[in-house]
Protein backbone atom coordinates (compact mmCIF):
# COMPACT_ATOMS: atom_id res chain seq x y z
CA UNK A 1 0.00 0.00 0.00
CA UNK A 2 1.37 3.41 -0.99
CA UNK A 3 0.27 6.23 1.32
CA UNK A 4 2.70 8.85 0.03
CA UNK A 5 -0.15 10.80 -1.60
CA UNK A 6 -2.26 10.90 1.57
CA UNK A 7 -2.88 14.19 3.36
CA UNK A 8 -0.04 14.60 5.86
CA UNK A 9 0.37 17.40 8.37
CA UNK A 10 1.59 18.47 11.80
CA UNK A 11 -0.11 20.05 14.80
CA UNK A 12 1.38 23.50 15.40
CA UNK A 13 1.24 22.88 19.16
CA UNK A 14 3.73 20.04 18.62
CA UNK A 15 6.39 22.22 17.01
CA UNK A 16 7.43 24.07 20.16
CA UNK A 17 6.27 25.02 23.64
CA UNK A 18 8.37 28.20 23.71
CA UNK A 19 6.45 31.50 23.51
CA UNK A 20 9.21 32.87 21.27
CA UNK A 21 8.34 30.34 18.58
CA UNK A 22 5.57 32.18 16.81
CA UNK A 23 3.16 30.88 14.20
CA UNK A 24 5.43 32.42 11.56
CA UNK A 25 8.40 30.37 12.81
CA UNK A 26 6.31 27.23 12.86
CA UNK A 27 4.99 27.82 9.35
CA UNK A 28 8.55 28.45 8.16
CA UNK A 29 9.63 25.13 9.67
CA UNK A 30 6.69 23.26 8.14
CA UNK A 31 7.35 24.69 4.70
CA UNK A 32 11.04 23.83 4.87
CA UNK A 33 10.13 20.26 5.87
CA UNK A 34 7.76 19.91 2.93
CA UNK A 35 4.44 19.92 4.80
CA UNK A 36 1.44 21.65 3.28
CA UNK A 37 -1.14 21.03 6.03
CA UNK A 38 -1.41 21.82 9.71
CA UNK A 39 -3.66 21.39 12.71
CA UNK A 40 -3.81 24.84 14.30
CA UNK A 41 -3.94 25.15 18.07
CA UNK A 42 -6.58 27.60 19.27
CA UNK A 43 -4.18 28.97 21.88
CA UNK A 44 -1.61 29.57 19.15
CA UNK A 45 -4.12 31.52 17.11
CA UNK A 46 -5.16 33.47 20.20
CA UNK A 47 -1.52 34.36 20.93
CA UNK A 48 -0.94 35.40 17.32
CA UNK A 49 -3.97 37.72 17.35
CA UNK A 50 -2.76 39.29 20.59
CA UNK A 51 0.61 39.92 18.96
CA UNK A 52 -1.22 41.88 16.27
CA UNK A 53 -3.46 43.56 18.85
CA UNK A 54 -1.46 44.07 22.06
CA UNK A 55 -4.16 46.48 23.25
CA UNK A 56 -6.73 43.70 23.68
CA UNK A 57 -8.07 43.33 27.23
CA UNK A 58 -7.46 40.14 29.22
CA UNK A 59 -9.99 37.35 29.13
CA UNK A 60 -12.77 37.52 31.71
CA UNK A 61 -13.44 33.77 31.52
CA UNK A 62 -13.55 31.98 34.88
CA UNK A 63 -10.01 30.84 35.60
CA UNK A 64 -11.11 27.36 36.62
CA UNK A 65 -13.08 26.87 33.40
CA UNK A 66 -10.92 28.40 30.68
CA UNK A 67 -7.60 27.18 29.29
CA UNK A 68 -4.67 28.93 27.64
CA UNK A 69 -6.15 32.40 27.99
CA UNK A 70 -9.25 31.62 25.94
CA UNK A 71 -11.85 34.42 26.03
CA UNK A 72 -15.17 34.28 27.78
CA UNK A 73 -18.15 34.08 25.42
CA UNK A 74 -19.02 37.60 26.58
CA UNK A 75 -15.60 39.06 25.67
CA UNK A 76 -16.93 40.74 22.53
CA UNK A 77 -13.82 42.82 21.81
CA UNK A 78 -11.58 39.76 21.87
CA UNK A 79 -13.93 37.69 19.74
CA UNK A 80 -14.27 40.51 17.22
CA UNK A 81 -10.48 40.60 16.93
CA UNK A 82 -10.34 36.82 16.48
CA UNK A 83 -12.83 37.02 13.61
CA UNK A 84 -11.34 40.19 12.13
CA UNK A 85 -7.90 38.57 11.85
CA UNK A 86 -9.11 35.45 10.04
CA UNK A 87 -8.27 36.87 6.57
CA UNK A 88 -4.77 37.79 7.73
CA UNK A 89 -4.20 34.32 9.20
CA UNK A 90 -5.40 32.64 6.03
CA UNK A 91 -3.19 34.93 3.96
CA UNK A 92 -0.24 34.13 6.22
CA UNK A 93 -0.79 30.39 5.87
CA UNK A 94 -1.16 30.72 2.10
CA UNK A 95 2.12 32.62 1.89
CA UNK A 96 3.80 29.49 3.25
CA UNK A 97 1.69 27.22 1.02
CA UNK A 98 0.02 25.75 4.10
CA UNK A 99 -3.62 24.83 4.58
CA UNK A 100 -5.19 24.83 8.04
CA UNK A 101 -7.17 21.58 8.13
CA UNK A 102 -8.23 21.48 11.78
CA UNK A 103 -8.49 23.61 14.89
CA UNK A 104 -7.83 22.00 18.26
CA UNK A 105 -8.91 21.41 20.91
CA UNK A 106 -12.37 22.32 22.15
CA UNK A 107 -12.15 20.71 25.56
CA UNK A 108 -14.13 20.21 28.76
CA UNK A 109 -17.22 20.90 26.69
CA UNK A 110 -19.60 17.99 27.17
CA UNK A 111 -21.40 16.21 29.97
CA UNK A 112 -21.95 18.97 32.52
CA UNK A 113 -25.22 18.74 34.43
CA UNK A 114 -28.22 20.11 32.53
CA UNK A 115 -29.14 23.60 33.68
CA UNK A 116 -25.79 24.21 35.39
CA UNK A 117 -23.83 27.41 34.83
CA UNK A 118 -20.94 25.39 33.40
CA UNK A 119 -23.17 23.66 30.84
CA UNK A 120 -24.63 26.99 29.73
CA UNK A 121 -21.16 28.57 29.53
CA UNK A 122 -19.85 25.71 27.40
CA UNK A 123 -22.65 26.03 24.86
CA UNK A 124 -22.17 29.78 24.61
CA UNK A 125 -18.45 29.15 24.16
CA UNK A 126 -19.14 26.68 21.34
CA UNK A 127 -21.42 29.23 19.67
CA UNK A 128 -18.29 31.41 19.33
CA UNK A 129 -15.73 28.72 18.56
CA UNK A 130 -17.61 26.96 15.79
CA UNK A 131 -18.36 30.01 13.59
CA UNK A 132 -14.68 30.93 14.00
CA UNK A 133 -13.73 27.47 12.72
CA UNK A 134 -16.06 27.94 9.77
CA UNK A 135 -14.59 31.37 9.03
CA UNK A 136 -11.09 29.86 9.08
CA UNK A 137 -12.32 27.26 6.62
CA UNK A 138 -11.14 24.33 8.73
CA UNK A 139 -12.69 21.00 7.83
CA UNK A 140 -12.77 19.69 11.40
CA UNK A 141 -12.37 20.57 15.03
CA UNK A 142 -10.99 18.17 17.58
CA UNK A 143 -13.03 17.81 20.75
CA UNK A 144 -11.12 16.07 23.51
CA UNK A 145 -13.22 13.93 25.83
CA UNK A 146 -13.93 15.87 29.01
CA UNK A 147 -11.34 14.78 31.59
CA UNK A 148 -12.77 16.98 34.34
CA UNK A 149 -16.26 15.51 34.58
CA UNK A 150 -17.60 14.56 38.02
CA UNK A 151 -17.83 10.86 38.80
CA UNK A 152 -21.63 10.87 38.52
CA UNK A 153 -21.74 12.14 34.93
CA UNK A 154 -24.10 10.42 32.50
CA UNK A 155 -23.21 9.14 29.05
CA UNK A 156 -26.63 10.22 27.81
CA UNK A 157 -25.87 13.87 28.64
CA UNK A 158 -22.47 13.63 26.95
CA UNK A 159 -24.09 12.22 23.81
CA UNK A 160 -26.81 14.88 23.89
CA UNK A 161 -24.22 17.67 24.07
CA UNK A 162 -22.16 16.19 21.25
CA UNK A 163 -25.24 15.73 19.08
CA UNK A 164 -26.13 19.39 19.64
CA UNK A 165 -22.58 20.45 18.72
CA UNK A 166 -22.57 18.28 15.61
CA UNK A 167 -25.90 19.65 14.44
CA UNK A 168 -24.98 23.27 15.17
CA UNK A 169 -21.69 22.87 13.28
CA UNK A 170 -23.34 21.12 10.35
CA UNK A 171 -25.53 24.17 9.73
CA UNK A 172 -22.59 26.56 9.37
CA UNK A 173 -21.42 27.63 5.94
CA UNK A 174 -19.06 25.97 5.41
CA UNK A 175 -19.87 23.21 7.91
CA UNK A 176 -17.31 21.92 10.41
CA UNK A 177 -16.98 18.24 11.32
CA UNK A 178 -16.68 17.24 14.98
CA UNK A 179 -13.85 14.76 15.64
CA UNK A 180 -14.07 13.25 19.14
CA UNK A 181 -10.81 12.06 20.70
CA UNK A 182 -10.61 9.91 23.80
CA UNK A 183 -8.26 11.72 26.16
CA UNK A 184 -6.63 8.77 27.86
CA UNK A 185 -5.45 10.81 30.82
CA UNK A 186 -9.00 11.39 32.01
CA UNK A 187 -10.81 9.14 34.47
CA UNK A 188 -14.19 9.36 32.73
CA UNK A 189 -14.11 8.87 28.94
CA UNK A 190 -10.58 7.55 28.73
CA UNK A 191 -10.82 4.74 26.19
CA UNK A 192 -11.49 4.64 22.48
CA UNK A 193 -14.19 2.09 23.28
CA UNK A 194 -16.02 4.62 25.45
CA UNK A 195 -15.57 7.43 22.94
CA UNK A 196 -17.04 5.21 20.22
CA UNK A 197 -20.01 4.44 22.48
CA UNK A 198 -20.66 8.20 22.72
CA UNK A 199 -20.41 8.58 18.94
CA UNK A 200 -22.92 5.77 18.50
CA UNK A 201 -25.31 7.22 21.07
CA UNK A 202 -25.14 10.70 19.53
CA UNK A 203 -25.81 9.17 16.11
CA UNK A 204 -25.09 12.21 13.95
CA UNK A 205 -23.41 12.16 10.51
CA UNK A 206 -21.31 15.19 11.43
CA UNK A 207 -19.83 13.47 14.50
CA UNK A 208 -17.02 10.92 14.39
CA UNK A 209 -13.71 9.90 15.92
CA UNK A 210 -10.21 11.30 16.01
CA UNK A 211 -7.90 8.32 16.56
CA UNK A 212 -4.61 9.16 18.29
CA UNK A 213 -2.08 6.33 18.42
CA UNK A 214 -0.63 7.70 21.67
CA UNK A 215 -3.86 7.41 23.62
CA UNK A 216 -4.18 3.65 23.16
CA UNK A 217 -1.22 2.72 25.43
CA UNK A 218 -2.10 5.33 28.07
CA UNK A 219 -5.77 4.43 28.52
CA UNK A 220 -6.99 4.01 32.08
CA UNK A 221 -7.53 0.34 32.86
CA UNK A 222 -5.18 -1.27 30.35
CA UNK A 223 -2.56 1.33 29.41
CA UNK A 224 0.74 1.97 31.12
CA UNK A 225 0.76 3.33 34.65
CA UNK A 226 3.52 5.97 34.64
CA UNK A 227 4.10 5.37 38.37
CA UNK A 228 4.72 1.62 38.01
CA UNK A 229 5.44 0.95 34.35
CA UNK A 230 2.82 -1.78 34.39
CA UNK A 231 0.12 -2.28 31.77
CA UNK A 232 -0.22 -2.30 27.98
CA UNK A 233 0.27 -6.00 27.43
CA UNK A 234 0.33 -7.84 24.12
CA UNK A 235 -3.26 -8.90 24.75
CA UNK A 236 -4.26 -5.26 25.34
CA UNK A 237 -2.67 -4.19 22.06
CA UNK A 238 -4.32 -6.99 20.09
CA UNK A 239 -7.68 -6.07 21.62
CA UNK A 240 -7.24 -2.50 20.36
CA UNK A 241 -6.41 -3.74 16.87
CA UNK A 242 -9.49 -5.96 16.87
CA UNK A 243 -11.61 -3.04 18.01
CA UNK A 244 -10.29 -0.81 15.20
CA UNK A 245 -10.98 -3.51 12.61
CA UNK A 246 -14.65 -3.44 13.61
CA UNK A 247 -15.04 0.34 13.29
CA UNK A 248 -16.96 1.74 10.30
CA UNK A 249 -14.23 3.60 8.46
CA UNK A 250 -16.49 6.55 7.63
CA UNK A 251 -16.62 7.33 11.36
CA UNK A 252 -12.86 7.84 11.58
CA UNK A 253 -12.63 11.53 10.74
CA UNK A 254 -8.86 11.87 11.12
CA UNK A 255 -5.81 10.22 12.68
CA UNK A 256 -3.08 11.69 14.87
CA UNK A 257 0.33 10.05 15.08
CA UNK A 258 2.68 10.01 18.05
CA UNK A 259 4.44 7.34 20.04
CA UNK A 260 4.67 6.83 23.81
CA UNK A 261 7.74 5.99 25.86
CA UNK A 262 7.48 2.94 28.10
CA UNK A 263 7.93 4.08 31.74
CA UNK A 264 11.11 1.99 32.13
CA UNK A 265 12.00 4.21 35.08
CA UNK A 266 8.58 5.22 36.46
CA UNK A 267 7.69 8.66 37.72
CA UNK A 268 8.89 9.26 41.27
CA UNK A 269 11.58 6.59 40.97
CA UNK A 270 14.33 8.56 39.27
CA UNK A 271 12.58 9.18 35.96
CA UNK A 272 14.26 11.82 33.78
CA UNK A 273 10.87 13.53 33.76
CA UNK A 274 10.45 13.74 37.56
CA UNK A 275 11.56 17.36 37.91
CA UNK A 276 9.38 18.64 35.08
CA UNK A 277 6.35 16.73 36.31
CA UNK A 278 6.83 17.94 39.89
CA UNK A 279 7.12 21.53 38.72
CA UNK A 280 4.02 21.25 36.53
CA UNK A 281 1.81 21.23 39.63
CA UNK A 282 -1.26 19.97 37.80
CA UNK A 283 -4.23 18.13 39.24
CA UNK A 284 -4.83 16.25 35.98
CA UNK A 285 -2.81 13.20 36.96
CA UNK A 286 0.22 11.15 36.02
CA UNK A 287 -1.07 10.00 32.63
CA UNK A 288 -1.60 13.64 31.62
CA UNK A 289 1.96 14.44 32.65
CA UNK A 290 3.32 11.45 30.73
CA UNK A 291 1.31 12.48 27.69
CA UNK A 292 3.03 15.88 27.78
CA UNK A 293 6.63 14.71 28.22
CA UNK A 294 6.87 11.24 26.70
CA UNK A 295 5.23 11.27 23.26
CA UNK A 296 8.04 11.17 20.70
CA UNK A 297 7.77 11.35 16.94
CA UNK A 298 7.03 7.83 15.61
CA UNK A 299 10.06 5.92 14.27
CA UNK A 300 12.31 8.81 15.34
CA UNK A 301 12.41 8.36 19.09
CA UNK A 302 13.02 10.38 22.19
CA UNK A 303 14.10 14.01 21.99
CA UNK A 304 13.43 14.16 18.24
CA UNK A 305 15.89 11.30 17.81
CA UNK A 306 18.74 12.91 19.74
CA UNK A 307 18.54 10.76 22.89
CA UNK A 308 18.38 7.16 21.71
CA UNK A 309 20.27 5.03 24.23
CA UNK A 310 18.05 1.96 24.28
CA UNK A 311 15.27 0.37 22.26
CA UNK A 312 12.75 1.75 24.75
CA UNK A 313 13.72 5.29 23.70
CA UNK A 314 11.98 4.66 20.38
CA UNK A 315 8.56 4.30 22.03
CA UNK A 316 6.22 1.38 22.57
CA UNK A 317 2.90 2.40 21.05
CA UNK A 318 3.59 0.23 17.97
CA UNK A 319 2.40 2.99 15.69
CA UNK A 320 3.15 1.21 12.42
CA UNK A 321 1.00 -1.78 13.35
CA UNK A 322 -1.86 0.40 14.57
CA UNK A 323 -1.72 2.60 11.48
CA UNK A 324 -1.60 -0.43 9.20
CA UNK A 325 -4.86 -1.74 10.68
CA UNK A 326 -6.52 1.68 10.35
CA UNK A 327 -5.49 1.77 6.69
CA UNK A 328 -6.57 -1.82 6.05
CA UNK A 329 -10.19 -1.02 6.90
CA UNK A 330 -10.13 1.62 4.16
CA UNK A 331 -9.11 4.83 5.90
CA UNK A 332 -7.63 7.38 3.49
CA UNK A 333 -8.09 10.64 5.40
CA UNK A 334 -5.63 13.06 7.05
CA UNK A 335 -2.61 11.78 8.97
CA UNK A 336 -1.42 14.42 11.42
CA UNK A 337 1.69 14.25 13.59
CA UNK A 338 1.13 15.35 17.20
CA UNK A 339 4.17 14.55 19.38
CA UNK A 340 4.70 16.15 22.78
CA UNK A 341 8.09 16.20 24.51
CA UNK A 342 7.96 19.11 26.92
CA UNK A 343 11.60 18.91 28.03
CA UNK A 344 12.81 19.21 24.44
CA UNK A 345 10.10 21.56 23.21
CA UNK A 346 10.66 24.16 25.92
CA UNK A 347 14.32 24.84 25.18
CA UNK A 348 16.62 25.51 22.24
CA UNK A 349 16.45 27.93 19.34
CA UNK A 350 15.77 25.33 16.66
CA UNK A 351 12.72 23.60 18.15
CA UNK A 352 10.21 24.17 15.30
CA UNK A 353 12.74 23.14 12.64
CA UNK A 354 13.91 20.18 14.72
CA UNK A 355 10.42 18.73 15.10
CA UNK A 356 9.19 19.59 11.61
CA UNK A 357 12.19 17.78 10.13
CA UNK A 358 11.69 14.86 12.53
CA UNK A 359 8.08 14.57 11.38
CA UNK A 360 9.19 14.68 7.74
CA UNK A 361 11.60 11.79 8.38
CA UNK A 362 8.87 9.90 10.23
CA UNK A 363 6.52 10.39 7.31
CA UNK A 364 8.98 8.78 4.91
CA UNK A 365 9.72 5.92 7.30
CA UNK A 366 6.01 5.27 7.83
CA UNK A 367 5.38 5.30 4.09
CA UNK A 368 8.14 2.73 3.59
CA UNK A 369 7.02 0.58 6.52
CA UNK A 370 3.43 0.45 5.25
CA UNK A 371 4.59 -0.21 1.68
CA UNK A 372 6.64 -3.19 2.84
CA UNK A 373 3.60 -4.68 4.58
Amino acid sequence: MDISSYTWGVATASLSMRPEDTIERKFTALQAAGFKNCELGFSGYMEWVRQQRPDLPPSTAPHEWAEAGEPDPSDEEIWKALFDHVPAMLSLAKSYDIKILMLQPLNQFEGWAAGSKRADWCRRKAEKWMPLCSALGVEQIQVGSNDLLPADFEDAKVAEDMRWLAQFSSELKPPVKIAYENWSFGDRISSIEHAWKIVQMADHPNFGLCLDTAHFPLTLGYGWNPRTGEGWTEADFQNILSFIRALPVEKIFYVELSDVLLPVIPLGQGSPFDEWCNNAKTSRGDRFLWAMVARPVPLIGRDAGRSIKAESDMGGARVVEALRVILEIGYNGPLMFEPFEALSMEQGNDVPALYAQACAKAKQRLIEAIKQG
